[in-house]
């Protein structure tokens, strides 16, 4: 065997046995996590560390997938996606190295994903085609000679949205200040302002260095067919040979450069700077070496950090250091940080910063931290990980390799950070013993390693940034000769035409994919079982094997309240369980929830059924130990009864949190916002999901801050008011999901919690309505745009097996290759709802009116479909594979309740299943008509770039400033 095994390991934590092997050849290590997990992973990674801000790691990261000896149509990865039943398919690039994992819990289809992954980092075709460099990195933009010269590129963009989040450049300058003279002072995933320095013989020579087997890191997991698997391996590893020399991440560490360090961040023109700054400050603490002290530290941020209660974060915000204090242990590759941020603050108050930072850590060395914090920070973080161990929600192989990477890569044992239990039982019996504050005496205090940073709001900066590049790309396009430039038009053209190029068919024969035989129509069935909880509501049991843990939500009807309510019932949902009650302050109801508790929080649930009745309800969900479960229901009993709203000082410090959030989300999920906010103007149930938790639930905060300013008496009463409302029996319903053994023991102590509720009848079902229809456009400090449109679909386009295929062609066939290859942005999005609900957006896009067209377009596309039954075949299996995701125990009694409300039976899921493996491809042109009327109607909501969006003003029927 060319696999020789070094070690096994019992893994009890994640239910594994891990097995390392070495590759004798090549010195290749693979790691073996068996169990009995269906849900098999493979992740091969490799250390990559850069050396400077071109992004070469993460342009290479895309390029990669763009093409293989084996597989050489342009985009094996979407290929991929389209035929394939995953659950898992990314490819990630991180501070040093870069991974490529995938899962799946069909073997079949496993080796499939394994084998095109493989073909992909060790056989790419960019070593012999700049053009893939050209789209995925960057390249001079020129289609015809009297056009304006510009950068393209899908990393570029992506980078250009990215660089517009501040925290973004907060997090990379302590980084870089923090490490001046390590690979860690670089930007992996590139600088807008250095990619397009990149060039494709530096691009070749990385990949040949640091894409050898040599220098990779395999993890297996889960119930696979290993032999299988490493016969695969073998295949890519042999005739390698050994590199030479290990590449070695680790380095000195030495006194920062520079203590302080001061930059600036980009505001929309015209904005108001005050207030707008970002501080931090920042310690190196840890390596891979140090495995107690990593878990501690990350005990020690929920100590310090935790919520607005935890004594550095209180002591900050009620200094008035900043509107929101966010930090904690950071793991940036070798090193690990720990910072704390002040948003919202002033380049003046650093000094201050500083005495209430060190005065407070002082006075907790000194005076001891409360022993009651400390087990409540503990639990938490025991329970949030044990509790991630039993989830199926993401591939926990993939979760598990990216954790033994973390200390594998620098030459520690890979199975450090698995076995949690060990590390959190060491810490519980070192809790009491003066270990925390000795951890913030030597790793914070007493530390040189320390650095800080200020960023400067700068209304416009992004725009003079943009001018500047447009500026001396004119420049240069008016020093070239009209041979070079006929060069540059030549380049883009043939550019283009490799992207409209059709893949040839044998290329894409290549690539392996499923059959419909393969596939079954079965639907898990959800069990969910109804009785009465009072005289006019429900208990729903939801039995599912939880390892232990009670899922509890309880559901309060709101049928009867305005829609003018929710924008203050979206707030509602976001203090309770934040603000202190009548039997504890704030404070010590963290310090019980914690300690007790998996936490608990509140949303909003808006259902419809088929027939487009809106079933709104308030929402407040707790999960405890089954041996906590008297603690929880005391709790949420607690929190609703009780909890006090005249705390305005608390309630100011929650709505900034909570802004911060929302920009937060403004920066990475905008082509939601958009698409949310576009379909919130036709249908109702949008509407209140928009108003208690969208762009109207940002307006509102924004309100809200100004006036928790004053006394704010209106607002606490009018919460006060929402509250008692709700607390009626008839309004309460509840969810457990859990053993049932349990059922009774939940059911009468959550009754006999709630007994003293009033008992008043509900008003009449309001008749809820959309928002008002127009185009609507939202002014941020980003490079990028997010463009979205809605419609509503029902009764047009009908929401069939057919139509769920042609999604998959629309996805990853139209809008792919129009919006991301041609169009540069980073990505698209499409949705075709049960209940008619249709939408498109676009994700940190350099285009505005050109996406608009390509959405236009759509129609066309799809009457002139045109493709064989083998690609067919794929979008089948691509439409089949979303259906086919694990759940976790909370989420299938989450997604029982759900089927229920929104009338959506086993057996309506069988059907549609039923209708995509039987769709052909006549089925599918024939929906271009209904597409077309379904698109007449649509409604444009942009989130973006100033500039652009007011040279297409007459497209907007209002412009916004959002943040």
């Amino acid at each position: 065997m060319t696999f020789r095994e070094v070690e096994k390991h019992d893994l009890p934590d994640i239910q594994s046995a891990g097995h390392l092997y070495e590759h004798e050849e090549t010195g290749a290590q693979v790691l073996y996590l068996k169990n009995d997990d269906p849900n098999k992973s493979f992740t091969i990674g490799f250390k990559t560390p850069p050396y400077n801000d071109n992004g070469i790691t993460h342009i290479l990261e895309h390029s990669v997938l763009n093409g293989s000896k084996k597989y050489p149509s342009k985009e094996p990865f979407v290929e991929l996606i389209k035929g394939s039943l995953n659950t898992f398919v990314n490819a990630m690039t991180f501070s040093d190295k870069t991974i490529y994992p995938v899962a799946s819990t069909n073997q079949k289809d496993f080796r499939h994903l394994m084998g095109v992954y493989l073909d992909a980092v060790f056989q790419p075709l960019f070593i012999e085609n700049p053009q893939i460099l050209a789209q995925e990195g960057w390249h001079y933009h020129l289609e015809d000679p009297e056009d304006d010269l510009i950068y393209k590129g899908v990393v570029y963009n992506e980078m250009k949205g990215a660089f517009g989040s501040p925290e973004r450049q907060l997090y990379q300058q302590i980084s870089a200040q923090l490490y001046p003279n390590s690979i860690y002072r670089y930007e992996s995933g590139g600088d807008p302002a250095a990619i397009p320095g990149l060039t494709q013989e530096e691009f070749v020579d990385y990949h040949k260095k640091y894409y050898h087997p040599s220098n990779s890191f395999t993890i297996l997991y889960g119930d696979l067919e290993i032999d299988q698997a490493f016969a695969d391996l073998e295949e890519y590893f042999s005739g390698h040979g050994k590199l030479s020399e290990e590449i070695n991440l680790a380095f000195d560490l030495s006194q920062p450069e520079a203590i302080e360090f001061e930059d600036s961040y980009s505001i929309t023109a015209g904005d108001d700077p005050k207030d707008k700054d970002y501080l931090a400050i920042g310690w190196h603490v840890a390596d891979p070496t140090q495995a107690l002290d990593s878990f501690g530290l990350k005990v020690l941020e929920e100590i310090l950090l935790g919520n607005n209660q935890s004594p550095l974060k209180k002591a900050l915000l009620d200094a008035n250091i900043g509107g929101d204090i966010d930090g904690g242990s950071e793991e940036l590759g070798y090193p690990t940080a720990f910072f704390v941020s002040a948003k919202y603050s002033d380049t003046q108050k650093m000094m201050k910063f500083n005495e209430v930072l060190i005065e407070t850590l002082q006075s907790l060395v000194e005076n001891g931290i409360d022993p009651e914090l400390i087990e409540a920070s503990l639990n938490k973080i025991t329970f949030q990980t044990k509790e991630a161990a039993i989830s199926e929600d993401n591939p926990r192989g993939v979760l598990y390799a990216i954790t033994a990477l973390s200390t594998w890569l620098y030459g520690e044992d890979p199975y450090v950070n698995l076995e949690f239990s060990k590390y959190l039982d060491q810490l519980a019996e070192l809790a009491n013993t003066g270990y925390f504050e000795k951890l913030i005496e030597d790793k914070l205090l007493n530390n040189p390693l320390r650095i800080e940073i200020s960023l400067k709001a700068e209304p416009g900066k992004n725009d003079e940034n943009e001018a500047v590049v447009l500026r001396e790309l004119q420049e240069f396009k008016s020093n070239l000769s009209t041979e070079e430039i006929n060069t540059l038009v030549k380049d883009t053209q043939d550019l283009i035409k490799r992207q409209d190029a059709p893949d040839r068919p044998e290329d894409l024969a290549k690539i392996p994919t499923l059959k419909r035989d393969d596939l079954t129509t079965n639907v898990p069935d959800y069990p969910l079982t109804e009785s009465s909880f009072y005289t006019e509501t429900s208990f729903y049991h939801a039995e599912q094997f939880t390892a232990g843990i009670d899922y509890v939500s309880l559901y309060f009807d709101l049928r009867d309240f305005e829609a003018e309510e929710y924008e203050a019932l979206g707030f509602l949902s976001n203090l309770l369980s934040n603000l202190g009650t009548e039997k504890y302050d704030v404070a010590k109801l963290q310090t019980e929830l914690d300690t007790h508790t998996g936490g608990i929080y509140g949303t909003l649930s808006i259902f419809e059924d088929q027939e487009g009745k809106v079933q709104p309800y308030f929402v407040l969900k707790g999960k405890a130990l089954e041996g906590s479960f008297d603690r929880l229901a005391e709790l949420l009993k607690e929190i609703v009864t009780a909890t006090d709203f005249t705390d305005t000082l608390e309630i100011s410090k929650i709505t900034q949190r909570l802004i911060s959030g929302f920009e937060g989300a403004i920066n990475n999920r905008s082509h939601v916002l958009a698409a949310n906010r576009a379909l919130s103007q036709i249908r109702p149930a949008t509407k209140l999901g928009e108003l208690s938790g969208g762009i109207d639930q940002f307006n509102y905060l924004k309100a809200v801050r100004e006036e928790v300013k004053g006394e704010a008496t209106n607002l606490s009463l009018q919460l006060s008011h929402l509250l008692r409302r709700l607390l009626n029996k008839n309004r309460l319903n509840v969810l457990y999901t859990g053993e049932q053994s349990r059922v009774a023991t939940v059911k009468e102590t959550l009754q006999d919690a709630f007994i003293g509720l009033s008992d008043e009848p509900l008003g009449a079902a309001i008749d809820y309505q959309p928002g008002i229809k127009q185009n609507e456009a939202y002014v941020t400090a980003q490079d990028v745009n997010y463009v979205g449109i809605g419609a509503d679909a029902k009764n047009i386009l009908d929401f069939t097996g057919a139509s769920n295929v042609l999604a998959t062609a629309i996805r990853y066939d139209y809008l792919w290759n129009h919006i991301r290859v041609k169009g540069g942005a980073y990505g698209s999005l499409y949705t075709h709802r049960r209940n008619g609900n249709f939408a498109l957006g676009s994700y940190r896009d350099p285009n505005l009116r050109a996406t608009l067209d390509v959405y236009r377009n759509l129609p066309e596309y799809v009457e002139n479909l045109s493709i064989s039954e083998d690609e067919l075949n794929k979008y089948i299996i691509g439409t089949m594979s979303p259906l086919e995701q694990p759940k976790s125990a909370e989420s299938k009694g989450l997604a029982a309740l759900s089927r229920l409300k929104n009338d959506i039976s086993r057996k309506d899921l069988v059907k549609l299943k039923e209708e995509i493996l039987a769709t052909e491809v006549d089925d599918l042109a024939k929906l271009a008509n209904d597409i077309q009327n379904v698109l007449e109607d649509d409604t444009v909501v942009v989130i973006g770039n100033k500039t652009q969006i007011e040279a297409e003003e007459a497209l907007f029927d209002e412009i916004f400033t959002l943040y």
